[in-house]
């Protein structure tokens, strides 16, 4: 069931800025900081790799690597010769599939609460979206659909790199670290949002301008 918020089918078109709702004060824009999501992507990183590196490493041992490289025994010992046509398509390939699920899975959730989601992407900026525009977002509905996608993704796709397959093990962990690395900015959003008030609202205008209400 949706949340009983303030109806924004009658907010302006011909402005950016929603008409505030009764008992709230003026909006206050909200925009992510591009060096905190590239400080945080880059912390992100190494963190999610070794933790699902070392989940890999602990169900499949060596025998990862025999579907990645090529490995030849010589009289100075053991030489590998990675396949890079391969783990570059398999990387695309789970960038790719990341994305859409990721975005998919805050769609539901939204979804689950009664929005009207958008879905979408801007590639001259990088971003892809789900997003319920022109519509005020409650405060205690962002947390759960900004986490669902590191949760969902991550308890599916932990139990699946035991597959015996160590090929789809390899997909499975890249899928794991660029949505861990992914959720940067749902991070930020719901930290951001854990110092405001019960009640705030959150509004979409496009994907460039958001804003934040609090109630009075």
């Amino acid at each position: 069931m949706a949340a009983d918020l303030p109806d924004s089918d009658h907010a302006p078109t011909e402005t950016l800025t929603p008409a505030t709702p009764d008992g709230y004060g003026d909006p206050t824009e909200f925009e992510y900081p591009l060096w905190l999501l590239v400080v945080g992507s880059v912390l992100l990183f190494p963190v999610a790799t070794l933790l699902f590196g070392g989940v890999l490493w602990t169900v499949q041992g060596p025998t990862v690597f025999e579907s990645l490289a090529v490995v030849s025994e010589r009289p100075t010992g053991l030489t590998f010769v990675f396949r890079w046509p391969l783990i570059v398509g398999v990387t695309l390939l789970a960038l790719g599939v990341t994305v859409v699920v990721h975005e998919f899975v805050h769609g539901l959730v939204f979804g689950r609460y009664g929005y009207r989601v958008s879905y979408g992407a801007m590639p001259q900026i990088g971003a892809f979206y789900a997003t319920p525009f022109h519509q005020f977002v409650a405060r205690e509905h962002v947390f759960p659909v900004a986490l669902a996608p590191l949760v969902a993704i991550s308890a599916v796709g932990v139990p699946l790199l035991a597959v015996p397959v160590p090929f789809v093990a390899f997909f499975v962990f890249q899928v794991l670290v660029v949505n861990a690395v992914g959720a940067v900015g749902d991070l930020y959003v719901v930290a951001y949002l854990l110092g405001k008030p019960e009640g705030t609202l959150l509004y979409d205008s496009d994907v460039r301008h958001s804003y934040v209400f609090e109630p009075r």
